[in-house]
């Protein structure tokens, strides 16, 4: 048996987080949970997002585990336990996690099988410099880590850089100082690269959409309508 409580204000959260989930038959249709004596990270993914909300707790009782809990039914638990009183808590067992708040309870069936590793995709950055994310966005992943979120103003995305390019002199004052020529492989790197947001408790990254160098000129010319053949017809 194990057993943790959260505090309801990340309720809202954790009820949304399903929506980085796969819409298949696969594990990853739910949501991940690691759990350790002093934090438990929920974690879901489509295979272009990944959402990971990380919860710090202090009154653990069990043995460190993964496992994974039915991204519906557990939007629906939290849902509930939030209308409830004091922590939300949650024991788990071999079957089912029930979930209580108060007077407030709720059961969610756990999957079985196992959830993608995913702590390399949060040590990987380790050391490395941000700047403005300069990859593509498939606006439909925006618009889910948006949701997630909660935000009300538009979320603006980082990229991980290697620190010895100094790539944030692209962003700096024109003049300011002076310019030094950057490799375009630094520069391709950063174009190719996932895109990423955090805070205290909740941390995305997006998969960039990819394009060659084969991509279709575009021709405006005909949207510049001269005035001159106007008047000359006039």
């Amino acid at each position: 048996m194990i057993s943790f409580s959260i505090p309801r204000i990340t309720a809202d959260r954790l009820a949304r987080l399903g929506l980085a989930c796969a819409d298949d038959d696969t594990n990853i249709r739910h949501i991940g949970v690691r759990i350790t004596p002093a934090a438990v990270r929920f974690s879901a993914t489509n295979g272009r997002i990944l959402a990971s909300l990380l919860v710090p707790i202090d009154d653990f009782i069990g043995t460190p585990a993964d496992f994974i809990l039915d991204q519906v039914q557990l939007a629906a638990a939290v849902k509930a336990a939030a209308k409830g009183s004091g922590r939300i808590g949650f024991k788990i067992d071999e079957a089912e996690a029930r979930i209580t708040s108060g007077t407030v309870a709720s059961v969610v069936r756990r999957v079985a099988g196992t959830w993608p590793q995913v702590d390399h995709v949060w040590t990987r950055p380790a050391g490395r410099r941000w700047v403005p994310t300069m990859s593509s966005i498939d606006p439909l992943l925006a618009a889910i880590a948006q949701k997630i979120i909660g935000a009300k103003t538009a979320v603006l995305f980082s990229t991980p850089v290697d620190p010895g390019v100094r790539l944030e002199r692209l962003w700096a004052v024109p003049g300011a100082q002076p310019d030094e020529s950057i490799n375009v492989s630094a520069l391709r790197a950063v174009v190719a690269a996932p895109a990423y947001w955090c805070d205290h408790e909740l941390a995305l990254l997006l998969m960039p959409i990819t394009r060659g160098d084969s991509e279709r000129q575009l021709n405006l010319d005909a949207h510049a309508m001269s005035m001159q053949s106007a008047a000359l017809a006039a």
